[in-house]
């Protein structure tokens, strides 16, 4: 720590936790709206969720997030017996075998699996330093990690969860310094295997197929596709109003989880979906202005990846709603029905203004004076010094 992170209180990002505390308000509003002819149950468990995420969310915040430095083996440890117990035992649905139950209450390994990825590559990239640079102890071992967390996932088969880890792991190893050579070699392979694990699949081929047929005959876009966008052109510029959208009655499928988006169009218009992205964008800003002004290494590369993980998340639900990439199921962050995804999201955000504490209050100058090149030299050249044993 700086003499000058001394001398300066420890202040947290007010501005990020008003813009969770929008996007889970404006979310619940909408959920609200999905669930009234799906099953208003819906709604009253995610309300169980969202407190129990809120707990989480508070005592990650004030939890040292130094000690998951530690943690990050026996965590990501569990996660891959969890992934692989998941495969053994789980729960098939709609041909994917992705949760299991414990007393009662379905748990999604692939969903959690997403932030024990974040905190263990973030603790071993922290490791690292400049010798990100040597494929030996760089791109090869880092590679087996992702690939191995990856894998796990995608014989779920849950390829959207195996797709955002893999895109948020290679983002986290270009921001701690790694080669971009090495990177666009990771996305050349890790794109050929991820096409090739896609045809193999039989669901994942035909949304292939569908979505290349689709850019030249619009018409053939997947019906769930074209529903979503039918609803996001009836909402206009002001929507038809909250609670009366005709959509999601029977003709959306999937209101309140996937398709929440769609819905959020149809009622709220143009307006709440610009709203919904200012507030992503704010939260991302937010988020990577944290990772930024971070003097830690491992907390650098802890807040960038949890930022990464979400905003991710919500990136891939749009365009996928819009049409603009092969159809996929995910979930809209902070929006879509699920246990699983509202407790990691909440205590990915604790996790986020944990680190915010960790930071001098005005380094606004020295932070924008910082070219980004340097910042990223910065970054391996302390990590390297500051590693921790054992990876």
């Amino acid at each position: 720590m700086t003499a000058r992170t001394k001398n300066k209180p420890l202040h947290m990002d007010s501005l990020l936790l008003v813009t969770t505390a929008a996007l889970l308000s404006f979310g619940l509003l909408m959920l609200y709206s999905a669930t009234l002819y799906v099953d208003i149950a819906f709604w009253h468990q995610q309300l169980k969720w969202v407190a129990l995420g809120l707990l989480a969310m508070v005592a990650a915040m004030y939890f040292p997030y130094t000690l998951l430095q530690r943690l990050a083996v026996p965590i990501v440890f569990v996660t891959l017996a969890l992934l692989v117990i998941v495969l053994l035992f789980g729960q098939t649905l709609l041909g994917a075998q992705r949760s299991f139950e414990i007393f009662g209450i379905s748990v999604q390994p692939g969903v959690f699996a997403r932030l024990a990825t974040v905190i263990y590559i973030a603790a071993w990239l922290a490791s690292k330093g400049e010798q990100l640079h040597q494929v030996r102890y760089g791109l090869f071992p880092f590679a087996i990690i992702l690939g191995v967390l990856c894998g796990l996932v995608a014989l779920q088969p849950d390829l959207s969860i195996a797709l955002l880890l893999a895109a948020t792991g290679l983002l986290m190893f270009f921001f701690a310094g790694g080669d971009p050579i090495q990177i666009f070699l990771s996305l050349l392979i890790g794109g050929g295997v991820f096409g090739l694990l896609a045809w193999q699949l039989t669901h994942a081929r035909e949304r292939l197929i569908n979505y290349v047929v689709a850019l030249k005959d619009p018409s053939q876009l997947s019906y769930h596709a074209q529903r979503s966008i039918m609803a996001l052109a009836e909402g206009g510029l002001t929507g038809v109003g909250i609670g009366r959208g005709m959509l999601k009655t029977g003709y959306l499928p999937f209101p309140h989880t996937d398709s929440i988006f769609a819905v959020i169009g149809e009622e709220t218009g143009l307006i709440g979906v610009a709203l919904v992205l200012g507030l992503f964008a704010l939260f991302a800003y937010r988020g990577y202005r944290i990772a930024l002004e971070t003097t830690d290494p491992f907390g650098a590369l802890l807040a960038f990846g949890v930022t990464t993980m979400i905003v991710l998340g919500a990136l891939l639900n749009i365009l996928v709603m819009t049409g603009l990439v092969p159809f996929a199921g995910t979930a809209l962050p902070f929006f879509s029905y699920g246990g699983s995804e509202m407790l990691v999201t909440l205590t990915g955000v604790g996790v986020l203004l944990g680190v915010s504490r960790g930071r001098p209050k005005g380094d606004w100058d020295a932070i924008l004076d910082r070219s980004w090149r340097d910042w990223r030299a910065r970054l391996s050249g302390s990590s390297r010094r500051t590693g921790f044993a054992g990876h």
